[in-house]
């Protein structure tokens, strides 16, 4: 699969298209929500049919990141991708699944070969990646996408309000592989887990741990006042421990009695404890290997990486360093999310990919 990119800090969509051709997909990112309808109407004016998503944020292509205008990212060369889209995204997807059904036939997907790629609005996510896993996972499909920093997503020239857009994607020269990566690590210090004792799920509150205010537990296990929460999440995110695995979530708001608000649910009797950022430089090493030795040769990797990793790495002058690393070893591109969905999973502060033999 080749990555080409167009780009304007302008948003003259005729200066982002102008480098590209004959593309088989488009996956767009525009810095605001006002700018979605044009450049979705004017990229299906000038490649109408081609299956194309986008969304709001910033967006990367290779060495570069870009926080203004628009950026195109186009998918061309031994692959076969169909585009659509899950109205009703918070509420009922499960309505338009034939949509998705459609879309994996139109391609003839066949397992280790054919992936889905998603883009949903903000608060969406819950809904939009149960509904695509449940159907992509169990046929045997991988899934990697994430959230759009606003109320609607595009697709196929079109806006759609509390929507899920998506891509299934087949590779004809080879396989698709799904990657989650996590800087996040249990402390060596304290592990302790704390029991969610009372939350409000549908409002993205966690109100007590073990019997405390939410608020007060994380305080006093960093030592920090109620005005650094917000910030400190950056670094001690919260992880929600599921078997073996830790599902990071972020913190986004603290509430007046106390509530934690976070970015990603939880719900009574799960059990959460307090990460710290590891050896990063590591991790994105370990990843990186870790495709090539799955792959052999890596074609390209399409990602979505986390708001709030994209704002640590630039606290820590690294984030030119990041893109340098990723694509020293293969094209990458993608956007920074608010948000990221990897197979049955949607969580915080990750990167998520889809990587191309």
């Amino acid at each position: 699969m080749k990555l080409t990119y167009g780009s304007s800090k302008r948003g003259d969509m005729a200066e982002a298209l102008k480098s590209i051709a004959n593309p088989e997909a488009l996956f767009f990112v525009v810095a605001s929500e006002d700018m979605l309808e044009r450049a979705a109407g004017e990229i299906e004016e000038r490649f109408p049919g081609v299956a194309c998503i986008g969304g709001v944020g910033q967006s990367y292509t290779d060495k570069q990141s870009f926080d203004a205008g628009v950026t195109v990212i186009a998918m061309s060369e031994g692959i076969k991708v169909a585009a659509d889209v899950l109205e009703q995204a918070s509420v009922m997807p499960m309505k338009y699944i034939k949509r998705l059904e459609n879309a994996v036939n139109s391609v003839q997907g066949a397992r280790g070969n054919t992936a889905g790629f998603d883009l949903c609005s903000a608060g969406a996510d819950v809904r939009a990646v149960t509904t695509l896993s449940n159907f992509l996972c169990r046929s045997g499909y991988e899934l990697a996408g994430g959230t759009s920093n606003s109320s609607a997503v595009a697709c196929n020239g079109k806006v759609y309000q509390d929507a899920c857009a998506f891509f299934i994607i087949k590779n004809l020269k080879g396989k698709i592989k799904s990657y989650k990566e996590n800087i996040y690590v249990h402390s060596k210090e304290n592990e302790k887990q704390f029991m969610v004792t009372d939350a409000d799920p549908k409002n993205y509150k966690i109100c007590t741990l073990e019997g405390a205010s939410a608020e007060s537990v994380y305080t006093s296990a960093l030592g920090i006042s109620r005005d650094k929460i917000t910030t400190q999440t950056f670094r001690n995110p919260l992880g929600h421990v599921c078997g073996s695995d830790t599902y990071i979530i972020s913190i986004k708001d603290v509430g007046k009695n106390g509530d934690i608000i976070t970015y990603r649910p939880a719900n009574k009797m799960d059990f959460l404890t307090i990460l710290e950022t590891g050896d990063y430089r590591a991790v994105i090493n370990d990843t990186i290997a870790g495709i090539k030795r799955d792959l052999g040769h890596v074609s390209a990797v399409l990602s979505v990486n986390c708001l709030f990793r994209y704002i640590l790495f630039n606290d820590e002058h690294y984030w030119e360093s990041y893109l340098s690393e990723m694509s020293r070893e293969f094209s990458h591109a993608g956007m920074v999310g608010v948000g990221e969905h990897y197979n049955t999973q949607f969580v915080n502060q990750t990167m998520c990919c889809l990587a191309f033999e």
